[in-house]
């Protein structure tokens, strides 16, 4: 399993609030649901590669729909947050960066982001 994630080192710098169109993106990929479970979701930022070490830069554009027991440490043992993106892909074949890029994609064609 992978260590627990250090949030306050993942935070965006000061003065990087999101966007109203950020915001907005966040509300249409949360109301989707989780890329899991189809159930109610929050926003994850996947900063992890599903097929190779390595991490990404954490990017408000960038996000997907996770029920609360598979994002968060503390909601559950199979959670991005204990398992790491290769360990949350190996066990539920969902590689959340290429998700995360698709739902920027779809927005953009949307409008809603630019």
């Amino acid at each position: 399993m992978g260590a627990p994630v250090n949030h306050k080192r993942m935070r965006p710098k000061v003065g990087a609030d999101p966007t109203a169109a950020e915001r907005r993106h966040w509300d249409r990929v949360a109301a989707k649901g989780c890329v899991v479970t189809g159930g109610p979701a929050t926003i994850h930022h996947p900063t992890g590669y599903a097929d190779r070490m390595g991490r990404v830069a954490r990017s408000h554009r960038v996000v997907v729909g996770l029920a609360p027991h598979l994002h968060f440490h503390d909601h559950g043992e199979f959670s991005v947050e204990r398992l790491g993106h290769r360990g949350f892909y190996q066990e539920w074949g969902v590689d959340l960066l290429a998700v995360g890029l698709a739902e920027e994609a779809e927005s953009v064609a949307l409008g809603i982001l630019p």
